[in-house]
């Protein structure tokens, strides 16, 4: 039986074109956090390499951020975070943390497709 208790965060980080996937941040099970920041909102993410940075960067204007929220017995939460301009990446090549600062969200679900 499932523990109704147990959450799952996941995030993902697109292309706004085409949808490519840049960065499966859960799927590599790389630690992370989402916070209120004053441009709008922070992701840390834990041991990312700076080839993977350099890509974000390189693309930075059309990056897409989704963040699920499951937990057994309840629809899944999602967000959609964009920049209306440009995200802010900044990255600690020592300690591979990469930051990306955003400033629009958009909460969403599939119930009405």
């Amino acid at each position: 039986m499932p523990d109704l208790n147990e959450r799952t965060n996941k995030l993902y980080i697109k292309h706004a074109v085409g949808s490519r996937m840049l960065l499966d941040v859960s799927g590599t099970q790389k630690p992370f956090e989402l916070a209120e920041c004053p441009r709008g909102w922070s992701f840390v993410i834990e041991q990312v390499d700076a080839e993977t940075v350099q890509q974000l960067k390189g693309c930075a204007r059309d990056l897409n951020i989704f963040y699920f929220v499951e937990q057994p017995g309840h629809p899944v939460h999602k967000r959609w975070f964009y920049d209306k301009d440009i995200p802010q990446l900044h990255h600690n090549a020592e300690t591979g943390c990469l930051t990306i600062e955003i400033d629009s969200m958009m909460e969403y679900n599939n119930e009405k497709v």
